[in-house]
């Protein structure tokens, strides 16, 4: 990539990859967010062709945190955009590796869930040196994109968000869906650090988004958001 690309007010369009939720911020280029559990590549590719992005238009391929159903196919779809990978410094290491961070479920429910299969996948991800680290604020500008990753730290030491200057948040798996009602807000599964994950809350929601993005379910309404966590997470 060479030069300022010019940026523009991005589109978001989800990708579904079975329960997890990828994206592609469609904008003077485009960025991909996350990339499904390793193999989900293919079905990433062919969602790229079926909205007419070439494969060349790819600026960045950005992953939220290094959960392998979140980072899983970043080597794949590098080798075949040619785009680069930016990951936060502080999860770098379990890219490296190709293994998640530890799992500390978030309460009793977390517990039993993630005894199953479904919930308590663990796939290795093809190692994968990132082509940058992500270290704190950093605007997408140069990447085509008018808006900027946030650091939000608490579901993984190197948790990040994009917020966008359209209103847009996507926040990985700092937030998920409820498991029967997705548009629903609840914790997520998970989390490294449940203090810095309600600070983290917090800190994008004093951003004032208009909708959120999030990894598993939604999106959700920022309404909802500020009911479930304004007594521990927006004090």
């Amino acid at each position: 990539m060479k030069g300022k690309l010019p940026a523009i007010q991005a589109a978001v369009i989800p990708v579904p990859l079975g329960i997890v939720n990828a994206f592609v911020l469609r904008g003077g280029r485009s960025v991909i967010v996350d990339t499904g559990y390793p193999g989900s590549a293919d079905v990433f590719l062919k969602k790229l062709s079926e909205i007419g992005i070439k494969l060349e238009q790819i600026s960045l391929i950005l992953i939220t945190h290094a959960h392998t159903d979140h980072s899983g196919s970043a080597a794949e779809l590098r080798q075949r955009t040619g785009a680069p990978v930016a990951i936060h410094q502080l999860d770098a290491e379990f890219l490296r590796s190709g293994n998640n961070p530890p799992l500390h479920p978030t309460g009793t429910l977390s517990r039993l869930l993630m005894s199953l299969p479904v919930f308590g996948r663990t796939a290795k991800a093809p190692p994968l040196e990132p082509d940058i680290l992500i270290e704190g604020e950093m605007s997408l500008q140069k990447f085509g994109i008018d808006g900027e990753i946030l650091p939000t730290p608490g579901h993984t030491p190197g948790s990040i968000s994009v917020l966008l200057n359209g209103g847009e948040a996507l926040v990985g798996d700092m937030i998920m869906g409820d498991l029967i009602r997705r548009k629903r807000p609840s914790y997520p599964l998970v989390a490294d650090n449940i203090v810095q994950l309600r600070e983290s809350i917090k800190l994008v929601m004093q951003r004032s988004p208009k909708v959120v993005f999030i990894g598993h379910g939604g999106p959700l309404e920022p309404e909802r958001i500020y009911r479930k966590f304004l007594a521990t997470a927006c004090r």
